[in-house]
């Protein structure tokens, strides 16, 4: 048989209120997170340049600084293979000897 519901007396069920509201709310958690993760961005810059004023060294003393650990990387990476291709070059000029 079929059950009659009386809707002036209906409760909702506290889940599907829970899970109403949860959906409700993501929407607005989402957005609030957005915001927070859009100020912190603009936030980093000035806060590189406190942290880099607080080392002690201007941010193109910095500059400075990361160029040249950049540029000891780039050389320590080329020179051995440099180095390889200048030993198949002298064994190839040797071959011919």
């Amino acid at each position: 048989m079929r059950r009659r519901l009386d809707y002036h007396n209906h409760r909702p069920d506290p889940l599907i209120v829970l899970i109403t509201l949860l959906i409700a709310n993501a929407g607005t958690t989402m957005a609030q997170q957005l915001n927070i993760t859009t100020e912190a961005v603009k936030s980093t810059p000035p806060a590189i340049v406190s942290l880099l004023h607080a080392g002690g060294m201007t941010p193109s003393d910095w500059i400075t600084v990361l160029t040249l650990a950049y540029l000891a990387l780039q050389i320590g990476l080329l020179v051995p293979k440099y180095v390889e291709r200048f030993r198949e070059w002298r064994e190839r000029r040797g071959d011919r000897s």
